[in-house]
């Protein structure tokens, strides 16, 4: 779970870094991966591993539509106004993921090559589906690390973060970052959403809970820190398990929902900008 989080929180790390923006469509895009992954190795009969391929480049050229009909517009306001017009954009994706037919059930088993086998680790019975979950995700975690620390368009990147005008006078293309950012969040989001609908979750329009719940990871980590997407998610990931697991009945039996957000106005009341946010210093 908290490698899912990770890998959702990393998405909206990248694009509010790179542009400012928050982008509440990374829900809807994390649920077309997930149905495009089912597409794909499902009913087209591609594979998982294609599959996860196909969906990611659908869901890139979808956070590239949403950048230039709604983000670019948009660029210089608030960040409320991204954030309400991307609300919207969720909303009518949503709508049109239900209306498909063949998404239009209730679950829909987006597969996995490894079923339902155990693996023995540290004495305990582990679906092996599970550990590749985190694998995965750790793998990507260290790609993108090492992109942003070690290549040249991390360099970019990160100078855009910093200051988008100086950035510009020093000869970054600022666009194509920007447009790189969103398209990589776009495939974070449809990798998880392919992970989400992996044996034994099935993928339904409630998985959009995922990516609402890994809003808190991001704010715990801190809106502008890639370290801070990471350990944010995998700290969510495990409140809400162990609460799941070990909460006293007396609380509820829904108190592992409400466990993250818990664990998030804990961290805002002593460190407003998230544990590995950088806060916004200003000068008069």
């Amino acid at each position: 779970m908290g490698a899912i989080y990770a890998l959702i929180a990393l998405g909206f790390v990248v694009v509010f870094r790179a542009s400012g923006a928050l982008n509440f469509a990374h829900v809807s895009v994390m649920l077309l991966g997930g149905y495009m992954t089912f597409q794909a190795s499902r009913l087209w009969e591609l594979g998982y591993a294609l599959g996860i391929v196909v969906a990611a480049v659908v869901a890139g050229v979808v956070a590239l539509v949403i950048y230039f009909t709604v983000a670019q517009p948009l660029a210089g306001r608030p960040v409320m106004a991204v954030a309400i017009a991307t609300i919207g954009v969720d909303a009518a994706l949503r709508s049109g993921l239900g209306a498909y037919p063949p998404w239009a059930s209730e679950r829909v088993e987006v597969g996995s090559p490894w079923g339902a086998d155990t693996t023995r680790v540290l004495g305990s019975s582990v679906l092996t589906s599970h550990l590749w979950v985190i694998a995965i995700g750790a793998v990507v975690v260290v790609a993108l690390v090492f992109a942003l620390e070690r290549s040249r368009w991390g360099l970019r990147f990160r100078a855009v973060a910093e200051d988008e005008e100086a950035a510009a006078a020093t000869g970054v293309p600022v666009r194509p970052v920007m447009v790189s950012a969103w398209v990589l969040a776009g495939m974070l989001a449809a990798l998880a959403g392919a992970l989400v609908g992996t044996f034994p979750r099935l993928l339904q329009p409630e998985s959009a809970e995922f990516a609402f719940r890994a809003i808190p990871a991001v704010v715990i980590g801190g809106l502008n820190s890639v370290t801070g997407a990471i350990v944010g998610g995998l700290l969510v990931g495990f409140v809400e398990i162990y609460a799941a697991g070990y909460a006293p009945a007396a609380w509820g039996v829904n108190v592992h929902l409400v466990a993250p957000y818990a664990l998030m106005l804990a961290v805002l009341l002593f460190r407003a900008e998230g544990l590995f946010g950088t806060p916004d210093v200003r000068r008069l």
